[in-house]
């Protein structure tokens, strides 16, 4: 007979045990430094943006909007893995405890996640709301508790439209929910955005009563969760865990022919290909970009908008820098008759033009949001930070 109890505590301490593994290397003390300037740059950034809004800012609408894919994705981390279907399929239902602990658990860990969701909105809420920060904290937990119920009920219906009107449903009833409550709307659509709540759950815990867990479902959740966590740490360190994983992108084809046809430029064309293509280096190219953005659209100070070029400047570089390492296994190019200083200097020539290109990007917005003189600064600062940090810095970590 199974013991559930046992076998969860041995899954917990293997599952943490190997994201320790990962973090030392992820929480250095070098970023770890960046990040608490970062951070505490941010805070004061924000504190100021909030300190400027007026009283009609739709703070309501706003909240609600961030609050409501927080509470809709309520994932129950079971710890399943691929050879589960073999040995614990057959033994379901001694496997009560098990699930059981399994959504305590997530519970716990999305617990964290609320407190942390709770700290970045609470400025706005102390400014616009009269309700306590208590009272808040309670409601979201209970809504977390209903999601995550529901969550759980759909992983008994193998059907992939059932998992998205499932979160279709419950992402506008979270907006909803939220909206009525922080708008102060009548207790009476609150109330009955609750009973269809109440009623949902229990559709779905009748719809499942006689239906066995999909297995296959949860053991693929599982599996993109830590794929997830192995892409990010494989920005620091090689992690020989992760699949990695190619997305065509056919529309960027268009940037090849700038690479010239000689044999010089053969590591140029392979960094560009990989990285318009593989381990999403350019949708983490496009995110900072955005962020950067925005963050420069909230920052009063000129020079405070120059310092957040730099910073993401130097994140995005530290970030794609991890490339060098992106094909150290891949036998083959070892056959290329071109030297090894080759691919170093493809690598920082690519990166210099990314850099630059985010530089140009990031420096014409300081324009939009701020004077000629800053938009000047930023950029010159902006394509020189990128050189120094490449081309005197960089190079130096090349393995």
């Amino acid at each position: 007979m199974i013991n559930g109890k046992k076998l969860w505590k041995q899954r917990v301490i293997a599952y943490f045990n190997e994201l320790k593994r990962y973090l030392r290397y992820m929480l250095n003390d070098h970023l770890l430094f960046i990040l608490l300037i970062g951070v505490g740059a941010g805070a004061v950034i924000y504190r100021q943006w909030v300190n400027g809004l007026s009283h009609d800012f739709p703070f309501a609408f706003v909240v609600a909007l961030v609050l409501a894919p927080f509470l809709t994705y309520s994932p129950v981390q079971t710890l399943l893995k691929e050879a589960d279907l073999v040995f614990l399929l057959p033994a379901e239902k001694q496997l009560a405890p098990y699930f059981q602990r399994a959504f305590l658990f997530s519970l716990m860990m999305q617990i964290y996640m609320l407190l942390i969701v709770i700290a970045a909105i609470s400025p706005l809420y102390v400014k616009f709301s009269h309700v306590s920060i208590s009272f808040l904290f309670i409601v979201l937990l209970m809504l977390k508790v209903w999601n995550m119920s529901v969550t759980w009920q759909g992983n008994y219906f193998i059907e992939p439209n059932m998992q998205r009107l499932s979160f279709g449903v419950r992402f506008a009833l979270n907006f909803l929910f939220m909206y009525f409550l922080l708008a102060k709307a009548p207790i009476g659509f609150t109330a009955s955005l609750f009973a269809i709540m109440l009623i949902l759950l229990g559709y779905f815990t009748r719809a499942t009563k006689q239906k066995g867990l999909k297995w296959e479902l949860l053991i693929q959740q599982d599996a993109k969760r830590m794929m997830a966590f192995y892409r990010l740490a494989n920005l620091f360190t090689d992690v020989p865990q992760l699949k990695e994983q190619v997305k065509r992108r056919k529309w960027l084809d268009v940037f090849l022919p700038l690479v010239s046809y000689r044999q010089e430029s053969t590591f140029l064309y392979l960094y560009m290909r990989t990285f318009f293509r593989a381990s999403d280096y350019f949708g983490l190219y496009i995110r900072l970009i955005v962020i950067a953005c925005f963050l420069i659209y909230i920052v009063p100070s000129s020079y405070g908008k120059s310092a957040v070029l730099l910073f993401f400047i130097y994140v995005t570089g530290f970030q794609l820098y991890t490339l060098s390492r992106h094909h150290r296994t891949k036998m083959m190019l070892k056959l290329y008759p071109l030297a090894n200083e080759q691919k170093k200097a493809a690598l920082l020539k690519f990166l210099f033009i990314l850099l630059t290109i985010q530089a140009v990007i990031l420096s014409l917005f300081v324009l939009l949001t701020s004077n000629l003189l800053a938009w000047m600064l930023s950029f010159i600062c902006g394509v020189l930070f990128s050189y120094v940090f490449l081309f005197l810095y960089a190079q130096k970590k090349w393995s």
